[in-house]
This record gives structure tokens, sequence and C-alpha cells, in this order.
């Protein structure tokens, strides 16, 4: 696998996917591209859209959830769309500020024919938005195919990816059957033989570096006699609108795929969503093994294909018992999806730093030197816990040389008294510029938090001055080699990025160097000059944040 040329990275685009409490930035025109977490996108006031479309039993269930719901969102304005024999109870409940009505059921369960009494379009007119948020608060899948049409960054159900890949949080549904609970199975990811670079049990990514072949195939299961509907988890991210470029067709095979079944090429919405991803076939013949396959011929200008399974329907599996049994009650797991929708949109660090003794840190404060008007302060922690997440002590002296070129600012370091020395390698390759602040060993971690609370922009390894920062709510700016994902350990905040090489190894979690059988190259792609630019941009939209230090979780988090 070969570096790229750091020129070859820095010109090409970016192309932004939202995706659920953080926002992601691709670096296009390369097999293995840059990204940016940006960690901050969570808006201070939002709009949620809450559809809860079924019964006035259903609707006495979710209230739990949807009073969970306002209490976890208690400034922001939330839009409840029910059926209209439910919107007076709704809105004597208090648990949002709107209520509007849209009849899917008939009021009457019995007289439901499987077909909605109001239509899509009618749905669209009332759910007009945007919305920041969208969940639909119903156990049963069969409305969740309505927050497709609807504008939201963030959409919230319980359910399959395979049948819902445009949900950003998914709650998986106890009431979900394997081969041995007919009448439906469902195939994961991590069961499929894949040449997708990236693999995690979750779902498969390719950025198209290989194509005209079989991304995806297997995974040999045996099927009974009968008609069956195989649905495909895919979905498509580019910053255009269309594929362009590339066809996706879908096969069914069998026999080693050795006869083709059926087969299928699917056209794409512009959300990135395919339409239809779902094959019909019939197994006249038992022991036979089957394949579920996605090929891929040609390359689109930029885009990625995320795979999440296969779901195959038995269509005339006849009557078959609706639920099995459960443990959890239908209420409990609608106030889980809350709860799960709270985890990820609320700031990861809400305690208190009110026990930090500010003054501890005066003395060590003291001794910097005074920045000029308009000068920015920025500490530079470049030594983690392990050598697979260190980007290196070169990269970070170019680094600080390039911010002293282009900022009018103070660099300071920080880190254990073991590392004292190493750091000043990087005062000595700039000349022992005075701007340069070496005091590795010289604060504990309450002193540390003093110094972070009171500079402009952190830039650290993975490491816990990245979340000690983030948690001071102090721009932050970390660097990630391929051994762990941002969006699993990331530190987050309000003005909070992760900067990171898309290798098709990561995550790795290797914490030697000498395991690592690519050179580090994850690291090595990410260069001083890409740190610096980002890392300016940071500082161009942060306010100076010279001042005393936070003392309450309102301070810590900037009031979200």
């Amino acid at each position: 696998m070969d570096a790229m040329r750091s020129a070859d990275r820095e010109d090409a685009p970016f192309q932004t996917e939202h995706r659920g409490s953080y926002a992601i930035a691709i670096r296009s025109g390369a097999a293995e591209g840059l990204a940016v977490y940006d960690f901050g996108i969570v808006p201070r006031h939002r709009r949620l859209l809450v559809t809860k479309l079924d019964h006035v039993g259903d609707f006495l269930i979710a209230l739990p959830a949807l009073e969970k719901l306002r209490a976890t969102f208690p400034k922001d304005h939330i839009t409840l769309v029910c059926g209209s024999w439910n919107t007076e109870l709704a809105r004597a409940s208090g648990v949002a500020n709107e209520v509007r009505p849209y009849d899917f059921f008939p009021e009457n369960a019995a007289s439901w024919g499987g077909k909605p009494i109001e239509d899509v379009g009618r749905f669209r007119e009332i759910c007009g938005g945007p919305f920041d948020i969208a969940l639909d608060l119903r156990v049963d899948e069969d409305t969740r195919y309505l927050l497709e049409h609807v504008d939201a960054a963030l959409k919230c159900g319980i359910g399959s990816r395979v049948r819902h890949p445009f949900l950003n949080i998914l709650l998986p549904s106890e009431f979900e059957r394997r081969e041995s609970d007919p009448p439906w199975l469902m195939l994961e990811p991590d069961r499929f033989r894949s040449r997708m670079p990236v693999r995690t049990p979750f779902f498969h990514e390719t950025d198209f570096a290989v194509t005209n072949t079989h991304l995806v195939y297997g995974p040999f299961v045996e099927l009974p006699r009968g008609s069956f509907r195989a649905w495909f988890g895919l979905q498509f991210t580019s910053a255009l609108a269309r594929l362009g470029g590339a066809r996706i067709s879908l096969d069914v095979t069998r026999g080693g795929g050795t006869e083709t079944l059926a087969t299928r090429r699917i056209n794409w919405l512009r959300t990135g969503l395919p339409k239809p991803a779902a094959i019909d076939f019939v197994n006249t013949e038992t022991g036979s093994a089957y394949e579920f396959r996605v090929h891929a011929r040609g390359r689109p200008l930029a885009g990625r294909l995320r795979f999440f399974g296969v779901r195959v329907d038995h269509l005339d599996r006849g009557e078959v018992p609706r639920f099995k049994r459960a443990d959890l009650h239908t209420g409990e797991q609608l106030s889980l999806l809350v709860q799960l929708l709270e985890e990820r949109t609320r700031q990861l660090y809400p305690f208190r730093l009110s026990s930090i003794e500010t003054g501890r840190a005066s003395a060590v404060l003291g001794e910097l030197p005074e920045l000029p008007a308009g000068a920015k302060r920025i500490v530079l922690a470049p030594v983690s816990n392990s050598p697979t997440r260190d980007w290196g002590l070169g990269n970070y002296a170019r680094l600080a040389a390039a911010l002293l070129e282009r900022e009018d600012c103070q660099i300071v370091l920080v880190g254990a008294r073991e590392q004292r020395d190493r750091l000043a390698g990087i005062a000595d390759a700039n000349a022992d510029d005075a701007r340069i602040v070496n005091l590795a060993g010289r604060t504990d971690w309450f002193q540390t938090a003093q110094i972070i609370a009171e500079c402009d922009l952190v830039i650290s390894n993975n490491s816990g001055v990245a979340h000690l920062a983030a948690a001071c709510g102090t721009a932050t700016l970390a660097i990630y080699s391929g051994s762990h994902q941002p969006q699993e350990w990331g530190p987050r905040g309000g003005n909070v990025r992760a900067l990171m090489a898309q290798v098709p190894c990561s995550p790795c979690g290797y914490e030697r160097l000498e395991l690592c059988p690519h050179d580090h190259l994850c690291m090595k792609q990410i260069t001083p000059e890409i740190v610096a630019a980002e890392a300016i941009a940071m500082l161009a939209g942060a306010p100076q944040r010279h001042g005393p230090m936070p003392t309450t979780a309102s301070d810590v988090l900037g009031g979200c």
C-alpha cells in the first residue's frame, strides 16, 4: 500500500455526511482519504418531530417515553404527529409544543386493511421540516418508512438496519427472527464474504477502490421450499446527487454461484437510498445453499457504498404468530429508544470541575510569557500512552513551526515528567523560539486543566488530554491513528474535531508499533500542513477563552 502525496490530498475536495451526533467530512480523490470528525454539530435549540400513529392504548403505553423525551429536551421544540383520535389526549399531556393529526391507521383497528388511510403526500405536508431529529415511537416497523419522507438530520426508530438503512439511531427489535424462527431470517454483514475495504460487525463499506466484481457474496444458507423476497440493506453517500459512473446489481444464486435465480439492477434516490433493493425468487428444491451478492461495475466520481446485510422474507409461509415471547414491555422498549437518543445527542462530560483548586496553577501560569493583544495560546500534547496513537515529535515540531509562522500565537507543551526532555526537542527544532514554552512534568492534571481552560486550542493525540480539553469546553483537535475510531472513542464537545486517515485496516486495536503490518501508514498520511490548516480554521471560528476556570457543568459544556 503506497502512501499518497500530500499535495494530492490537500487539494482534494471534502464531502460531508451527518452521522447522528457528529458530522464526518471525507476528503475524496484517493483510495485512502482523510476524514475530519466534527463533534460539535448539535444545535442549542433543536426541532424534534415525533410520530406516534397507532391507537389510544398504544399512545398511553408510550406516555412514559414521551415524558422522558420532554424532560431530555426541555428547551427544544417538539412536534408530535398522531392519529386524529389522540390529538386531544396528546395536547392535554403537555409532552409536545405542537400536535398535528395524521391518520395512517383507522381509528378502529379491526378495520385495518393494510394501506394508509391518508397517503404519503399528505404526510409530507403535515411533517414539513426541516427538523434536527425525527423519531418514530412505534415498535412495529410498518410506519418506519415514513421517516424517509421527513427532512431531518437525525432519524431514530426500532427495527432492522437492513430494512431501514436511513436510520441514524436504531434500537434492535427484540422480535427479530433468525433461521430458527421463520417467517424471516436476518443475515448480518459479518456472515458474508466481502471485498469491501472497511468491514465491521454492523456494516461493510467501500470507496470503489475494488470494482468490476462482486463486492459481497454469501453466506450459503439453506431455505425451505416456497417464495421469498430478499431485502438488501444498502446506502450510498456522495457529494453528487446521483451514483454516476458505477452500476450496482443484486443477485440471488445457488449451487456455489453456478445458477442465478434472480438479478436486479438498482437505481438510487437523491438521499442515497436504493429504490427498492429487493429481489423475489422461488425455491423449488431442498438442500441447496443460497448466496446473496452485490456486484459493482465502473467507478463513481466520488462516493462510498455501505452494506448492512440481507433480510429474507418467506412470502407464502401462511399465518404465523405475529410475536414471540419477549422480556421487555413495549413501553420499556420505547423508553430505551429515547434513552439511546439522549445518550447519542448529549454532551459527553456532564460532570463538575468545581473541585479543581485554581490557585494551584497560579505559580506555573505566572511563568508563561504575557500574550500580546489578539494573540492565541495553543496547547500541544504530543505524547500518549501508546506509540501507535502518537503522531510523532517530528510532526509536532513542524506543526509548531507552521503555526508560529502563520498565527500570532504562543505554543505551550504539556506532558509527564519523563517526557520533558523529549518535548524539549520541539523547541530545539524551532531554534528555541521563546514563544514555545515546555511545561511537561511541571503540572498535575488539575493544573493542566487550568492551563487548557485558558487557552484557545488544544492539539493532541488520542489521549486523556483531548478528553480533558473537550470537558473544559476548549476548542480541541485530536489526531487519531487507525488503532481506534473517533466515533467510538473520540472526545465530544461544542468545538471538537478529530482528524484521521481512512485506511482499510482500521480499527486494528494495536498498542505496539511492531505489530502494525503497514508501517504506521495511518499516521504517516497526516502531514503537519494538513493539521495546521485545520487548526487555523478552528481558531478563526472560535472565541478567545482566556479567563477563569469553569466550575460547573453548565460552564464546562458552554451552556449546552
